[in-house]
């Protein structure tokens, strides 16, 4: 059950995340440096802290997530900004899928187990299609060829994302030296992705100014605060659950803290109530197959 609470945290603080640049605008790339390098540094101290990693095949990981995420932060940031945080949402719900498709690729033998449970398997697929389905038309936001295809990278993105996490998560026993690796190494891979990409589309001279203006720095401190903590549930929560893709149907519960914690500037007509409550049903029958005694373990 400890996943489920660490992945609705998630879902909150992807509320948040998602919410910066929907207003303000700013350019993907400068958002980006801020949130891997900020974060990077932040937690670099710490890692003096705890054993060194040895293993060359997870600091590929940790370098592959990181560019994983510098490709997710700037399209989502953009695709903000272009098309509004509801489009983006709606978009990301195909992720939904292809995590838990990746995740049993990788894990033939859990999957051949839970394949040969028919009646569970159906029920679970039925679920997680119910549950797509109506976070769609939840979503009212109209869904352009431009913004899809735009999306896409982002969407496999936090696929492949979903997937390494969990195996960083389970790289060693000690899941506090996982989550540092993650905010210090994976991040910091980031920042230097997104930096390379501001510097090839900005004119000369004026990348450090844009990195420095007031309103991006105000923005960066906001962002650097609540991502540490969105990674360190993110962490916890695909380190506990079976299937990582289980972990990003409740990250798609983001929509529905936004819609709470914009009470001011609320709109009805952003969100179809009808269709979120369906959705909170499929997500509760995700909930009770997958940590009831019914056997699912991928």
């Amino acid at each position: 059950m400890l996943w489920i609470i660490n992945g609705l945290i998630y879902g909150f603080f992807m509320a948040l995340y998602t919410m910066v640049n929907q207003h303000h605008r700013f350019n993907g790339y400068v958002l980006g440096v801020w949130r891997g390098f900020g974060i990077s540094l932040l937690f670099l101290p710490f890692l003096f802290l705890v054993p060194w990693q040895t293993d060359w095949r997870n600091w590929a990981l940790l370098i592959f997530q990181g560019l994983l995420i510098g490709i997710y932060d700037s399209h989502l940031f953009f695709a903000s900004a272009r098309y509004g945080a509801g489009t983006a949402s709606r978009l990301m719900v195909l992720s939904v899928l292809v995590t838990t498709v990746i995740w049993w690729a990788l894990t033939p033998k859990l999957f051949i187990k839970l394949f040969d449970n028919g009646s569970v398997f159906i029920t679970l697929l039925l679920a997680l299609s119910g549950f797509s389905v109506c976070y769609w038309y939840m979503m009212k936001s109209r869904v352009t060829r431009q913004a899809f295809w735009y999306m896409l990278p982002a969407v496999l993105a936090l696929a492949g994302m979903s997937a390494a996490t969990k195996e960083i998560a389970m790289m060693g026993q000690n899941i506090w030296t996982n989550i540092l690796y993650y905010l210090a190494v994976a991040t910091f891979v980031s920042g230097c992705y997104n930096l390379v990409l501001l510097r090839m589309t900005s004119p000369s001279g004026k990348i450090w100014r844009r990195i420095f203006a007031p309103g991006i720095v105000h923005t960066g401190l906001y962002i650097i605060g609540f991502s540490a903590a969105l990674i360190a549930a993110k962490t916890m929560a695909m380190r506990l659950a079976p299937n990582p893709g289980y972990v990003v149907t409740l990250l798609l519960t983001a929509p529905l803290f936004v819609f709470m914690l914009s009470r001011a500037n609320r709109r009805e007509k952003g969100l179809s109530a009808k269709a979120g409550f369906a959705m909170v049903f499929f997500l509760a029958m995700i909930m009770i197959l997958v940590n009831g005694d019914f056997h699912v373990d991928d």
